[in-house]
């Protein structure tokens, strides 16, 4: 059975706002009755379960609770032939009439989940409050009255979900409503997770002097920022990434449409929810499963067949009536052998061997009975097979994370292990210079553009033409899966450290200033040039991968007809750019140095699939 899992979450405060819950019942009604929908949600005007469209079954709760408050929860599963999805909202309203709007989209696993429609529909008739400031529907246009807003919303510390803001500037004459139509379009399957501004050229100045250099934004992009930020350490700037203004133009709408929406409903199944919340949601899975078995008590609770015997014929009535042939024609044989059949039927479900219309009538309210009593078991199997499924997702997850932390663990103490190395080496250095007499030389190294590195793998890829040695030769889609999967980017700069120490490499190989494998390289790095960890290098993968029909077709990536005449080659040379659970990333490449004098990189992206994968 395959798992279901958390794909989405919206989760927003309301304040004082008597009519939220009839306000979440229209958009619910309307939502249901979208024609792309049609679902009767009239068949479930209150508490209970029905089925609202073939595969879509609709439930509702609800708990009136001794405090005042009222808890409700809406919830349809669909199973319609493409895996179980889950749409989920609950409300909780106290009597102040302050409260939540929450809203889960469980989804089969690995697809691709987004927020429902419903959800920018109720922010649209009621103010969503994420943190102390509005949760927007739609992006905002910013003037610079909203300068102190926007900075207070910044560094809310309540708030849960991304703050998208656009920049401007007046070097570049486009309207701020067509800037924030275009911004709408790009944040359209963020709505309802995520609050989005559209910054004017006067907004966007005011509001970056008061940030640091490091957190500011840049005109004509776009910048998330996550809950939290830390203005007063640079290094926290990496978390927050930036849209540029580049790739907005190159890259496609959709695909950038698509890139936020999953990064922002990735970030919104991450934060713990408040505990409230917690209690409310072990309350109305309880009262889900009471509605459900109730159903079936009730259905089962068939009044019991009659021990009575049959009544006697009552006396005719004492009125003249014509005599009557009783030796009318005989009944066919076929006739004969379906009353034979009916008589045995009500004799065993009845206990009556009388076929009367009593008899008959019992024996249809009973199969009646027994159809409503498979919807409700069908209900049951259907809860308990969502259980089980939730639950095998969590296991899942739960070993998905363990592996991850105990990756990240060794990656850290491998990590530290080199940076102690290098200290020890510097120290060591300084000695020796010291002791010539050199102990004065200058210590700031000079301004090389490599030593930026990118902060993203699409800032990589569009800097690869930097390398004059390296090629890549792959397909872009794969390295740009690991920005969603690593959003503070060290993978990005692994990966670059990488490219450039076989960019070094084949630069002093085809000088002649080396004459060694990348092997020999790493152990003895020629001065001035840039190293990769020997743990983190392969030379080759094994004899039975490269032979494996898949494993070695999964290897296999464009190199130019210089190199092969067949315009492919297996590239088992790898570089493990992180210990990361099932996506570990790797970057695969072969060393033509000796040849066309390039390296050629074929792959950028998720660990391969081999024997231990699958």
């Amino acid at each position: 059975m395959a798992g279901t899992e958390l794909g989405c979450r919206s989760l927003f405060r309301v304040e004082n706002d008597s009519d939220i819950t009839t306000k979440v019942h229209q958009q619910l009604y309307a939502w249901c009755k979208n024609p792309r929908k049609n679902w009767d949600a009239d068949k479930l005007s209150g508490p209970g379960v029905a089925e609202v469209a073939p595969g879509v079954t609709a439930s509702l709760v609800r708990d009136d609770r001794q405090d005042g408050s009222t808890i409700e929860r809406w919830r349809f599963h669909q199973d319609e032939g493409h895996g179980v999805w889950i749409t989920q909202l609950t409300t909780l309203v106290d009597r102040n009439d302050d409260g939540w709007v929450w809203t889960d989209v469980l989804r089969p696993s690995g697809a691709d989940a987004s927020v429902p429609r419903l959800v920018s529909n109720i922010l649209e008739v009621a103010d969503g409050l994420d943190g102390r400031h509005r949760l927007t529907a739609e992006p905002f246009r910013a003037h610079i009255d909203d300068v102190d807003y926007l900075y207070d919303a910044l560094l809310d510390p309540q708030r849960r979900g991304y703050l998208f803001l656009a920049g401007a500037d007046d070097n570049v004459t486009v309207p701020l409503p067509e800037w924030a139509d275009f911004v709408a379009k790009l944040l359209s399957r963020t709505r309802g997770i995520a609050s989005a501004y559209a910054l004017d050229a006067e907004t966007t100045l005011a509001l970056n002097s008061r940030l640091p250099e490091s957190h500011r934004l840049r005109p004509w992009s776009i910048r998330t920022y996550l809950p939290h930020p830390e203005l007063n350490d640079p290094r926290d700037s990496t978390r927050h990434r930036m849209l540029t203004t580049a790739r907005i133009i190159d890259d496609s709408q959709y695909r950038l449409r698509d890139l936020l929406g999953r990064s922002a409903c990735r970030h919104s199944t991450t934060f713990a929810l408040p505990s409230e919340l917690i209690r409310i949601d072990r309350r109305l899975r309880e009262l889900l499963d009471e509605t459900i078995v109730d159903r079936v008590v009730v259905t089962t609770q068939v009044p019991q067949a009659s021990s009575e015997t049959p009544r006697e014929v009552a006396e005719p009535p004492l009125i003249d009536t014509p005599p009557v042939d009783t030796a009318g024609p005989a009944p066919d044989r076929a006739s004969s052998g379906i009353l034979d059949t009916l008589r045995t039927v009500v004799r065993s479900v009845i206990g009556t061997a009388e076929v009367t219309t009593e008899a008959v009538s019992r024996l249809g309210q009973l199969a009646s009975e027994a159809l409503r009593q498979q919807d409700s078991v069908r209900l049951v199997r259907s809860r308990i097979q969502t259980i089980e499924s939730e639950r095998s997702a969590l296991e899942d997850q739960n070993t998905e994370l363990t592996r991850t932390v105990d990756d990240g663990l060794i990656d850290l103490a491998e990590a530290l292990s080199d940076l102690d190395t290098a200290n020890r080496e510097l120290r060591h250095l300084r000695g020796e210079l010291a002791r010539v007499g050199r102990d004065q030389a200058d210590w700031q190294p000079p301004e090389n553009s490599l030593d930026m590195p990118p902060g993203s793998f699409q800032e990589l890829l569009e800097r690869l033409d930097e390398l004059v040695f390296v090629e890549f030769t792959g397909q872009e889609k794969y390295a740009l899966e690991l920005d969603e999967k690593n959003p503070l980017d060290s993978w990005a700069r692994k990966t670059w450290n990488a490219l450039r120490a076989l960019n070094d490499y084949c630069r002093v190989r085809t000088s002649s200033e080396f004459t060694g494998s990348v092997d020999d390289y790493i152990i003895q790095t020629p001065p001035g040039c840039v190293s990769i960890p020997p743990n983190s290098h392969a030379r080759d993968e094994t004899g039975a991968t490269e032979n494996h029909k898949q494993y070695g077709k999964a290897r296999t990536f464009p190199v130019p007809v210089a190199v092969d005449a067949g315009g492919t080659l297996f590239m088992g040379a790898h570089v493990k750019i992180a210990k990361f659970g099932s996506i570990s990333p790797r970057m695969h490449y072969y060393n033509d140095a000796t040849g066309t004098g390039k390296i050629y990189v074929g792959y950028i992206g998720p660990h391969l699939p081999n024997f231990r994968t699958n």
